[in-house]
C-alpha cells in the first residue's frame, strides 16, 4: 500500500509542475559539476538502485548562485521483496557557484553533499562514503559539447570529514537529446576508485531520464534515475 501511495504522490507532483527552459546538469552519476540552477528553480532527482531501493533528491535555488538540497533514501521499496522499507537518515546538500569562467578558464563551484552509498547496516555507516566538502570545476573543451569536470573531495561519514579525494568527469551533450557520461570517482587509491558510465536521455524540456552503471571496474551496480526540474 505504501508502494501504491508513494508512486501516485509522485505522478501527481510531477503533473501540476510548471514547465522551465532546457535543465541545467548540476550532477552526473554520482559527481557533481559546476553548474547550479536557475534562480528560483526546484529540481527532484530519483534514483532507483539494487534491491528494490530509491534514492530522492530535492535541490532549490533560494538566491543566486546558492542552491539547497535534501536526499532521502528508502531501502526495499520499489520490487517484490518481503522485507520491510528501511528509511534511512536524510542528508544535506549545498552548492555556490564562486565563477563562471571565461575563455580559458573553468567554471567553479564549491559545495557539500553528506549523501554516502551502500548502506551497511551492520557496520552503521555507507560503504562507499559521501562526497563532502568539494570543489568542481567545469569547462567545455576540444569540440562544442564536451563537458570536463575535474574536482577535490574531504569525504564525510555524516558530518565527520574523513580523507582527501579527487574526481573526473566528462560528459557529451549531442543536440540536447542525449548526454553520454563517464566518471571515475573517489580517487583516493586506485583500488577505492570506482568508474561510473552512462547515458541521460532529455525527454523533455524538462525531464530527463539516465541509465548508468556504477563501479564497473569492481562490482558492477546498474541503476536509473529522473530528474524534473522547473520554475515556482
Amino acid at each position: 500500500m505504501f508502494k501504491r501511495i508513494f508512486f501516485a504522490v509522485s505522478a501527481l507532483i510531477l503533473c501540476f509542475l510548471p514547465l522551465r527552459a532546457m535543465q541545467s546538469d548540476t550532477y552526473l552519476i554520482d559527481t557533481p559539476t559546476a553548474e547550479v540552477l536557475p534562480l528560483r528553480d526546484l529540481s527532484v532527482r530519483t534514483r532507483i538502485f539494487t534491491g528494490g531501493g530509491v534514492l530522492a533528491y530535492f535541490d532549490f535555488t533560494v538566491i543566486n548562485r546558492l542552491s539547497i538540497g535534501a536526499s532521502l533514501t528508502a531501502e526495499h521499496l520499489v520490487g517484490e521483496s518481503d522485507e520491510d522499507i528501511k528509511l534511512l537518515v536524510p542528508a544535506l546538500q549545498l552548492k555556490y557557484r564562486l565563477y563562471d569562467g571565461g575563455e580559458h578558464l573553468p567554471a567553479l563551484a564549491i559545495g557539500f553533499d553528506n549523501q554516502g552509498f551502500k548502506y551497511n547496516h551492520d557496520l552503521d555507516e555507507y560503504e562507499q562514503p559521501a562526497k563532502g566538502l568539494y570543489l568542481a570545476f567545469s569547462k567545455e573543451i576540444l569540440i562544442p559539447g564536451l563537458l570536463f569536470n575535474p574536482g577535490l573531495n574531504v569525504t564525510v561519514d555524516g558530518f565527520e570529514f574523513d580523507k582527501l579525494a579527487g574526481y573526473v568527469s566528462a560528459a557529451y551533450n549531442i543536440k540536447d537529446i542525449v548526454n553520454l557520461m563517464f566518471e571515475w570517482d573517489n580517487i583516493h587509491g586506485i583500488k577505492e576508485s570506482r568508474l561510473n558510465g552512462g547515458l541521460r536521455l532529455y525527454i523533455t524540456e524538462n525531464f530527463s531520464l539516465d541509465f548508468a552503471v556504477r563501479n564497473f571496474n569492481h562490482k558492477a551496480e546498474r541503476i536509473a534515475q529522473f530528474k524534473y526540474s522547473c520554475s515556482i
